[in-house]
């Protein structure tokens, strides 16, 4: 009687598997063989829904197909997490680290792992290809995860567009709407104005430097940009930088502690529009304009990531008390600065107090200029903090941006600007 019991059983189970219905919908433990049955090897997880593998103890639960490790033993046959269980085939977050080569914590949509056969090598769901996420400049490509027992895992994610390496932009594989030339922004109940010149060849899938220019005193926006801001846009070559001249309220490089918030303002507009690295923005300028750097230097280094200005001190009132955060720091002065009396906005005071925040080793000489007729030195503190290199360089002559050494016919300090910008 028992005997033909368990015949009953069989010929009900096989009538299950037959008819194509799902296997979960036959038995709440998983089908694929009735706990202790005998002869369902092989069986697992046939019919399971798509995306499910086999679901979660489908294909054999522990102990199927006779005793345990026979027929069917614990797992085996598409068991929980085989055949691509939910999440396999790129598990959330694999496909590349969080917010690399695809969106943050992609790399394979969770649960679309395998087709559905516990043996059939499942695709795994692909990893998604994003645009770098807002993660790291470009994304490792994403290994798209190992799919687990049969799923063949997520396909690797496409490496992220975003090339310089940081986080990018909200402008980012988006068409831009702020073209080159002179723009408008409302700030503080009024129009003011900016020059923009992103590169001719501007890709939206590639994260540019950003480096805000600013004139100084009697001078513009439009001056700055016809001197190729400060020839620093006549070095890059390779126009991997977007480059944009604030003007001054007056319009004529006159700037105040206001103009910090003025330079957060024409940030946010073309962070929302242009495909920017916010981990690679500076600032330079020079005389007054390097007093705007230096200011953004005080105020605003968690927002950019170094300055490199000529002949600056603090005119805006904006580095007043102790500094607290580090920045990548270069900067140069002449001679014949109206500044050889150490005084609080002493340019030369300035840049001992940002290599001391900066970790590095104090250099007494740093502010030694060379005697008339020497060419320029340049201090390269030492032993600074990670990532905040610190660059004091003075010469011989009256107050300027683009000093020549004796006999050259041109001027080393925007080269070496520019070196410093592009170490990043």
């Amino acid at each position: 009687m028992i005997a033909m019991r368990r015949v009953h059983s069989i010929l009900a189970l096989v009538t299950v598997l037959g008819s194509g219905c799902s296997p979960e919908a036959s038995s709440p433990s998983g089908s694929g063989g009735a706990q202790g049955m005998s002869g369902a090897t092989g069986s697992a997880g046939t019919g399971a829904a798509p995306g499910s593998g086999g679901g979660a103890g489908s294909g054999g639960s522990a102990g199927t197909g006779g005793s345990p490790g026979s027929g069917g033993a614990a797992n085996t046959g598409g068991a929980a997490g085989s055949g691509g269980a939910a999440s396999t085939g790129g598990a959330s977050g694999t496909g590349g680290a969080t917010s690399t080569g695809g969106g943050s914590g992609n790399g394979g949509r969770s649960g679309s792992a395998g087709g559905g056969m516990a043996g059939t090598a499942g695709t795994g769901g692909r990893a998604m290809a994003g645009s770098g996420g807002r993660g790291m400049g470009g994304g490792t490509s994403g290994s798209g995860g190992g799919g687990l027992g049969g799923g063949s895992g997520g396909s690797s994610g496409s490496t992220g567009a975003g090339g310089g390496g940081g986080m990018q932009g909200g402008g980012c594989g988006r068409p831009r709407t702020l073209q080159n030339g002179t723009l408008n922004i409302t700030f503080g109940g009024a129009s003011r104005k900016y020059i923009l010149r992103a590169p001719d060849n501007y890709d939206n899938n590639h994260a540019y430097r950003l480096v805000f220019a600013y004139a100084e005193s009697g001078s513009s926006a439009m001056s700055v940009a016809t001197r190729n801001y400060f020839t620093l846009a006549t070095l890059d070559t390779n126009k991997t930088t977007i480059f944009v001249a604030p003007d001054a309220a007056n319009g004529a490089g006159s700037w105040s502690k206001s103009d910090v918030d003025l330079t957060d303002a024409i940030l946010a507009q073309l962070e929302g529009d242009l495909c920017i690295d916010k981990t690679r923005i500076f600032a330079t300028g020079f005389s007054f304009g390097g007093a705007m750097s230096l200011a953004l230097a005080c105020t605003r280094a968690d927002v950019f990531r170094g300055v490199a200005f000529f002949s600056g001190a603090d005119l805006t009132g904006s580095c007043t008390g102790t500094l607290t955060k580090p920045i990548a720091y270069y900067a140069s002065q002449a001679s014949q600065d109206s500044t050889g009396t150490p005084m609080p906005s002493s340019g030369r005071v300035k840049q001992a107090e940002f290599a001391a925040v900066n970790g590095c080793t104090p250099e007494p000489s740093a502010t030694t200029f060379p005697a008339a007729g020497q060419p320029h030195t340049c201090t390269i503190y030492k032993n600074c903090s990670a990532g905040h290199p610190t660059v004091y360089c003075v010469f011989d002559g009256p107050h300027g941006w683009e000093p020549k050494d004796p006999g050259q016919s041109m001027s080393w300090n925007a080269p070496e600007a520019w070196k410093f910008i592009t170490q990043f």
